[in-house]
C-alpha cells in the first residue's frame, strides 16, 4: 500500500507491505531529545526484539550519539538501526486535530512511516520513555518468541507509571497502570489511522485482540523535565491524562503523601541487569517407563490435520478401504475439543489424557498395523498443543490437503450454513457472509502458510506428505499411490469408478462478483510463500 504526502516529498514516500514474511518481532522506538531515557529504554529490549528501530526526530540532545554508541558496542547491539525523521509533527490535542494525515508534519503519517521500516512479520510500537520490567522479561521473551508459530494476533500490554524525582529516588502511584494494544502483524491493513487528538493503530475485525496479563514495562516521567511539552494543550480529553497531570504535579510539590508507592533508588539499574526468569521443564519423570513406551506404540502412525474442504473426506474414504490402514472414523476431534488445557508432559493427567485419546482412535478387533486419524480442524491448532501431539507421536507422518484459499472458503460457507446452521446458503444475507469470512476460525483454515509453520516447529518437513484437491480432480490414482507410499502401505489402488466418486461434497452454489471480490481482497495470502514452505508450486499460484 502505497503512501504519499502533500509536501510531494518523494524521499519520505512509502509502502505498507501486504505481509512481512522475515520471522520475528521489529520494535519502532520515536525519540526526540531522550538522552535521559534512551539508553534505559533500549538496553532494557535489546534481548527481546529481533530488531529495533529508533527513528530521530529532530533531537537537539545526545539521543543520536548515545545510539550510535549503543549500536557500536557489539553483540546486540547490532540489532538496533538508527533513522531521521527531521520533520516538527503536530502535538496531541489542537495541533493533531488541524494537520491532515497525509502531511509529513502529522503523527499518523510518521508513525505509518516509522511502522514501514520494520522488516519482520510483527512490529512492536515501544517509546523512548517505557523499560522492560526486568521482572518480565522472560515471560515476555516466551510471547515475542511464539508469536512466529502462533496465528496472526494483536496484543495489549500493561504498564506501570513510574515517577524520578529531583533527588534521584522513585515512586510508583497505586493504580497508575495503564494497557495498549501495541503488538500486531505487519500487515497494511492493520496501520495507524488519524482520530480526535492522537493516531490509533486500526485493526481488522479477523484480527483477535489479546492481553499480555501482568505489567511488562514502566512508562518514566520525570520531575525535573517537562514531560508534557508533546501536547498542545492543558485541557486533557482522556481521564488517564488528566490523572497523570495530576500527579506530576502533585509530586513536583512534594504531595505524594500515601497515593505513591517509594522504589530503591537502583530502580532502573535493577531492570536492566535483572536476569531473564526461567521456567522449569514442567512434570516429574515418568514412573512407569515402560507403559508409557506402550502407550506410544499404539498411538496413530499417521494423522490427516487439514485443511477443512480440500478433499479430506475423499482421503479418508479412500484410507479406510485399505486392508492394511487401521482408521475408525473421520474427525475425532481430539486435540481441538476434548484435550483441554495440556497438562505437564509426564504427569499423571498427562497420561490420563493419552489413555482418553487412545480409548477413541484404538479400539479391540478389526482393522490394519497402521494406525491414523483425519481431523482437518487440526490445521488451526495453537502452538501449544502442536507440541503436546509432538510429544505423544513424535514419529507421526501428517497428511495435509490444500486448495485454492478462495475456493476452500466458499466451499466452507456451502457447507456450514445449511449443515450447523440450518438455513440455505442463497437466504443468507451480504452483512452475515462477510461476518462468517472475517471470523478468526474460517479465515484461519486458509492461511496455510500459517498452520504449516505452527506444525514445522515440532515436526521435521520429510514427515509431510501434500495433496491438493486439484490432484483428486485430475489424477486420483497417482495421489493415492503417492500417499500409501508415503505411509509405507501396500500400493493398492481402487478402481476409478470409486475414485471419481465424489466425497461429503457441498451442493454447488456460483459464488457472487462480490464474495469473490472480497475474498481477493482479504484472503491475500502468499501463494510463493506457500510455495517455498512445501517445496512444490500450488495450483492456485498466479
Amino acid at each position: 500500500m502505497e503512501f504519499r504526502n502533500r509536501e510531494g516529498n518523494e524521499e519520505y514516500a512509502f509502502s505498507l507491505p501486504r505481509r512481512n514474511r522475515a520471522p520475528g518481532t521489529s520494535a519502532f522506538v520515536r525519540a526526540k531529545d531522550e538522552a535521559s531515557k534512551i539508553e534505559y529504554c533500549l538496553r532494557s529490549i535489546l534481548p527481546v526484539f529481533d530488531e529495533i528501530h529508533v527513528i530521530d526526530n529532530g533531537s537537539r540532545d545526545d539521543t543520536r550519539e548515545i545510539v550510535r554508541s549503543l549500536r557500536r558496542s557489539g553483540g546486540a547491539g547490532a540489532k538496533i538501526r538508527l533513522h531521521s525523521y527531521p520533520f516538527a509533527l503536530g502535538r496531541f490535542g489542537p495541533d493533531h486535530d488541524g494537520t491532515p494525515a497525509d502531511s509529513l508534519h502529522s503523527l499518523v503519517y510518521f508513525t505509518n512511516w516509522a511502522l514501514s521500516r520494520c522488516t519482520r512479520r510483527f512490529a512492536c510500537k515501544w517509546d523512548a520513555d517505557m523499560v522492560l520490567a526486568g521482572g518480565q522479561r522472560g515471560a515476555f521473551a516466551g510471547l515475542i518468541a511464539g508469536r512466529d508459530g502462533g496465528w496472526p494476533a494483536a496484543w495489549s500490554l500493561a504498564g506501570q507509571t513510574v515517577y524520578r524525582t529531583r533527588d534521584g529516588s522513585f515512586l510508583a502511584p497505586r493504580g497508575e497502570v495503564n494497557r495498549e494494544v501495541r503488538i500486531a502483524p505487519c500487515d497494511y491493513r492493520v496501520r495507524f489511522h488519524k482520530r480526535e487528538h492522537w493516531e490509533q493503530l486500526v485493526r481488522p475485525r479477523w484480527l483477535r485482540t489479546q492481553h499480555f496479563a501482568p505489567v511488562c514495562f514502566y512508562e518514566l516521567k520525570f520531575l525535573d523535565e517537562e514531560e508534557f511539552d508533546h501536547w498542545s494543550t492543558m485541557d486533557f480529553p482522556s481521564p488517564r491524562k488528566r490523572r497523570e497531570w495530576a500527579m506530576f504535579q502533585r509530586l513536583r510539590q512534594g504531595r505524594a503523601g500515601g497515593a505513591a508507592l517509594r522504589l530503591p533508588s537502583t530502580f532502573l539499574e535493577d531492570q536492566i541487569d535483572s536476569s531473564a526468569s526461567r521456567e522449569s521443564g514442567g512434570g516429574s519423570p515418568s514412573r512407569h517407563p515402560a507403559r508409557k513406551r506402550t502407550l506410544s506404540r499404539r498411538m496413530p502412525r499417521f494423522l490427516g490435520i487439514g485443511a477443512t474442504r480440500a478433499g479430506t473426506s475423499w482421503v479418508a474414504a479412500q484410507l479406510s478401504r485399505h486392508p492394511q490402514i487401521r482408521m475408525d472414523r473421520k474427525e475425532i476431534h481430539f486435540f481441538d475439543r476434548k484435550l483441554g488445557t495440556p497438562a505437564p508432559s509426564g504427569s499423571a493427567r498427562d497420561r490420563i489424557d493419552r489413555l482418553r485419546y487412545l480409548a477413541r482412535v484404538v479400539h479391540p478387533g478389526g482393522g490394519g498395523r497402521i494406525r491414523g486419524e483425519i481431523t482437518p480442524a487440526y490445521a488451526i491448532l495453537e502452538p501449544a498443543v502442536v507440541r503436546r501431539v509432538a510429544e505423544w507421536m513424535p514419529d507421526a507422518r501428517l497428511i495435509f490437503m490444500m486448495r485454492d484459499p478462495i475456493e476452500r472458503a466458499w466451499s466452507q460457507a456451502r457447507n456450514g450454513f445449511p449443515r450447523w446452521r440450518g438455513k440455505p446458503l442463497e437466504s443468507v444475507g451480504r452483512d452475515e457472509l462477510i461476518s462468517y469470512f472475517d471470523s478468526g476460525p474460517v479465515r484461519r483454515r486458509s492461511d496455510y502458510a500459517t498452520c504449516l509453520r505452527a506444525w514445522f516447529g515440532h515436526f521435521p518437513r520429510e514427515h509431510f506428505f501434500f495433496g491438493f484437491l486439484d490432484e483428486i480432480r485430475e489424477r486420483p490414482a497417482d495421489l493415492m499411490r503417492d500417499l500409501l507410499g508415503f505411509l509405507e502401505a501396500r500400493v493398492v489402488v481402487a478402481e476409478a469408478k470409486s475414485l471419481e466418486k465424489p466425497v461429503n461434497a457441498a451442493v454447488p452454489v456460483p459464488m457472487p462478483g462480490w464474495v469473490r471480490d472480497h475474498l481477493e481482497r482479504e484472503y491475500a495470502f502468499d501463494a510463493d510463500e506457500v510455495s517455498e514452505l512445501i517445496g512444490r508450486t500450488v495450483p492456485w499460484s498466479r
